[in-house]
C-alpha cells in the first residue's frame, strides 16, 4: 500500500503557503526557486502564480 502525506510549503517569492501531496510520510519538503540537479522533486505554482520546485528529502543530506 502506498502512503500519501500532505505538506504545506512556502513560496520562496511571496511566502504564500501551498499544499502538496507526497508519496511518503518520512520526507521533508524544501522549497526552492530553481530545479535541483538531482533527487526527487515536484513543481508547484502558488496562488499568486509563482512557479517553484519542492525537493523531497529524507533529512540525511
Amino acid at each position: 500500500m502506498q502512503i500519501t502525506a500532505i505538506r504545506q510549503v512556502e513560496c520562496p517569492v511571496c511566502t504564500s503557503r501551498t499544499t502538496v501531496s507526497i508519496r511518503r510520510d518520512d520526507v521533508e519538503a524544501i522549497s526552492n526557486p530553481s530545479v535541483a540537479a538531482f533527487g526527487e522533486q515536484t513543481k508547484v505554482t502558488c496562488s499568486n502564480g509563482h512557479i517553484y520546485w519542492v525537493q523531497l528529502s529524507n533529512g540525511s543530506h
